[in-house]
C-alpha cells in the first residue's frame, strides 16, 4: 500500500514540475513579447520626433524662401489682386506690410518678420509646386515597362513601396517622388 502510495506522489510531482515548466515558458514569452513593444514604442518615438524635425526644417526653409521674395513683388502682386476686386470709383492702395521685432527670451528669431498676405503666400507656394512639376516632367525617359507600372500606380504610397521593391533606398524614393527622406522611411516602415 506503501508503495502505490509513493508511486502516486511521485507521478503527481512529475505533474507538478510540468506545469511549473510550462508556466515558466510562457511568462518568458510575455516577457519577450513585452520588450519587442518597448522597443517597438521607442522607435516610434524616435521616427516621430525625427519627421517633426524635417517638418520643422521644411517650414524654416519656407519662411526663408518667402522672406526671399521682393517688397516690389509683394506690393506688385498684390497691387494686381485689389484692383480685381475694387469698383472703378476706389482707387489702389499698396498692401501694409508690418515689421514686428521681438525682444523676448522667449522669440526664435532676432530679427525682424514681415508678415506677408495670404494671396502672396498662395502665389509662392504655386510656384513652388510649378517649378517641381516641371522637374518631374523632365526626368528621363521610362522604358515602356515602367512607363506601364507607373500608370497603374496611383498613390505616392504604392510608388514608394514599389520603389523599395526593386531596391532603392529611402533616400532614392524621395528624391524620385520629391518627398521627405523621413515621410518614406515612415511610410516603408508601417508596410513592413
Amino acid at each position: 500500500m506503501t508503495t502505490i502510495l509513493i508511486a502516486v506522489l511521485f507521478f503527481l510531482q512529475l505533474i507538478s514540475f510540468y506545469f511549473l515548466i510550462i508556466l515558466n515558458t510562457k511568462l518568458a514569452k510575455f516577457k519577450d513579447l513585452e520588450k519587442k513593444q518597448e522597443r517597438l514604442m521607442r522607435e516610434m518615438d524616435d521616427t516621430i520626433s525625427v519627421y517633426l524635425a524635417e517638418m520643422k526644417d521644411e517650414n524654416d526653409r519656407l519662411i526663408k524662401e518667402l522672406q526671399s521674395v521682393s517688397q516690389s513683388e509683394i506690393a506688385a502682386s498684390s497691387l494686381q489682386q485689389t484692383e480685381q476686386y475694387m469698383t472703378p470709383q476706389e482707387q489702389p492702395t499698396l498692401p501694409v506690410v508690418h515689421e514686428v521685432k521681438s525682444d523676448s527670451s522667449l522669440s526664435l528669431e532676432k530679427d525682424a518678420r514681415i508678415y506677408v498676405p495670404k494671396n502672396i503666400v498662395a502665389n509662392a507656394y504655386s510656384r513652388q509646386q510649378h517649378t517641381s512639376s516641371k522637374m518631374v516632367k523632365t526626368a528621363p525617359p521610362l522604358k515602356v515597362e515602367e512607363q506601364k507600372e507607373a500608370e497603374k500606380l496611383l498613390t505616392v504610397e504604392q510608388q514608394a513601396l514599389e520603389l523599395a521593391k526593386q531596391g532603392k533606398s529611402p533616400e532614392e524614393i524621395a528624391k524620385q517622388l520629391q518627398k521627405g527622406k523621413t515621410e518614406i522611411e515612415l511610410l516603408l516602415k508601417f508596410h513592413h
